[in-house]
């Protein structure tokens, strides 16, 4: 590819993290696991102050502890076990950022997607994923972007521009820039 970018990436336990929790968070089951936790602890809260009994009390806070710690501790061991097995993280992915599209590298294996198939870009403290739908997206440590992050995230943003896809607002500075 011609005047193109390229990273290498080898990804990192914060980045991933971050990708599960929001993956999860920002989708109605995180939502309502949520919900529940909340209104878990607050009928417990009510049972214990209107005198309800101690069956009552135990189930609410069972729910609360299940939806607000078990299910967020067991997203972190999952991102974990998925950096420590996955062979594609085992190795580091060569990413290289085009007017013609992105191309991936994996040893000696490469693929690549037009910006056209491009769903939605998020940009975060520890992240940036490009998301080729709802559920699946390629994910770039901030830190494997370096000193050229915001020429990669202009680039990538003006690529993708006239196809329209979702971004997130810190990514909106980009828009027009070439």
């Amino acid at each position: 590819m011609e005047n193109s970018k390229k990273i290498t990436v080898q990804m990192t336990a914060p980045a991933l993290v971050e990708f599960v929790f929001r993956s999860y968070y920002t989708r109605l089951g995180g939502l309502v696991s949520i919900f529940l936790g909340l209104l878990g602890t607050g009928l417990g809260i009510y049972c214990i102050i209107m005198g309800g009994s101690l069956k009552s009390i135990i189930i609410y806070f069972a729910v609360a502890v299940i939806c607000l710690v078990a299910n967020p501790v067991t997203l972190y061991i999952k991102a974990l076990n998925q950096l420590r097995t996955s062979p594609s993280y085992k190795d580091p992915v060569v990413y290289e950022i085009g007017a013609e599209g992105l191309k991936i590298s994996l040893g000696n294996e490469s693929d690549g997607i037009g910006w056209e198939n491009v769903y939605r870009l998020l940009y975060t403290k520890r992240m940036f994923a490009i998301y080729t739908n709802p559920y699946n997206a390629f994910v770039i440590p901030n830190e494997a972007m370096g000193d050229e992050k915001d020429i990669i995230l202009g680039r990538v943003v003006s690529y993708t521009s006239e196809y329209y896809p979702k971004l997130s607002g810190n990514l909106k500075v980009f828009l027009g820039q070439k």
